[in-house]
């Protein structure tokens, strides 16, 4: 709380001079006598609080003083000026995540929509996109400042069936459908962070044509190559393999991004982390205060104040006073 005016509490040395004015005369004159003549009155309820009218006068007196001098209670607003970023998420649903790679027992894109919604979360000034493919990329959820939105479309995230028609991993093609999101972006930063636990296979968009248009945008890729792949070998055997990262690396080095292998859940989380603080939205705090006055709750008492002393006065204290 503040006082707006505050030099009219100056005017409380007044209010103070006249109370001690108001005991010395109380005590030194008493219906014209003499303090020997006070002393030799009988004492009744009446001489005992004979100050309580002149008490309420100075009390009304003081409030007045101090709702004069406009006390305010102030409420602090602030407002985020932002320089956003654009990011789109790009997620590989093929049926190759429903495998547990990243966490014992747990699929991946299940590890995947955990990281991804935390991410989310920690952006809440910048316009995010959702994009999943498989054999084809599908825009989940378009641009937008409502992270809300995006927590439910990645809750309804499914991966397609195994060896549907729908599987397979074309990155050249997820890659060159989120650039084309944008395209028409006027962010400051503009960023794809890319996700997949396989290698391109459908070759419908090459991967260097969909690298080059990123880069003439000026959209840079954080490529993230999740999980294991399982490979067989001619005996039937089911193994594991090393991910070839080779385009991966390629995307993320051609476009000004960072190339992240991720083999375990922890591992995943810690690459959204480090992207999350690579590319922190620049934010400007302007903070002002709006300022409501308080002087109406002081002004009503004191004229309550005021107005039991003139009942005192014309009351009970009539002859005593007068």
């Amino acid at each position: 709380m503040i006082l707006g005016e505050p030099w009219f509490l100056a005017l409380l040395l007044p209010v103070v001079l006249m109370g001690l004015w108001c005991q010395k005369r109380r005590r030194a004159v008493v219906d014209g006598g003499s303090e020997r003549v006070l002393d030799g009155l009988p004492s009744t309820w009446r001489t005992r609080t004979a100050w309580m009218p002149s008490a309420w006068l100075l009390l009304s007196a003081a409030l007045i003083v101090v709702a004069l001098a406009r006390p305010q209670q102030g409420r602090e607003e602030t407002r985020v000026l932002t320089e956003g970023i654009d990011i789109v998420l790009v997620v590989d649903i093929s049926s190759s995540m429903t495998r547990a790679g990243l966490e014992k027992g747990v699929p991946n894109i299940d590890v995947v929509r955990s990281v991804v919604t935390d991410f989310v979360r920690a952006r809440e000034d910048d316009r995010l996109a959702l994009v999943s493919f498989a054999r084809l990329p599908r825009t989940v959820c378009p641009l937008t400042l409502d992270n809300n939105a995006m927590l439910q479309h990645l809750r309804d995230l499914k991966c397609v069936q195994t060896n549907g028609q729908d599987d397979g991993t074309a990155i050249g093609a997820a890659l060159g459908h989120a650039a084309r999101k944008l395209r028409d972006s006027d962010a400051t930063s503009k960023i794809i962070v890319l996700l997949t636990d396989g290698e391109e296979n459908q070759f419908i968009i090459p991967v260097e044509d969909s690298t080059a248009l990123c880069k003439d945008l000026d959209i840079k890729v954080y490529a993230v190559g999740a999980g294991v792949v399982l490979a067989s070998d001619l005996f039937g055997n089911v193994r594991e393999a090393d991910l070839d990262t080779t385009l991966l690396e390629y995307v993320a080095e051609t476009t000004g991004g960072e190339f992240y292998r991720a083999r375990s859940a922890q591992m995943l989380e810690r690459v959204y982390a480090e992207i999350d603080q690579l590319e922190k939205t620049e934010r400007e705090d302007l903070r002002f205060t709006d300022y409501d006055d308080l002087y109406p709750w002081f002004l009503l008492p004191a004229a309550l104040a005021l107005a039991l002393e003139l009942l005192l006065r014309r009351g009970p204290y009539l002859e005593s006073t007068s």
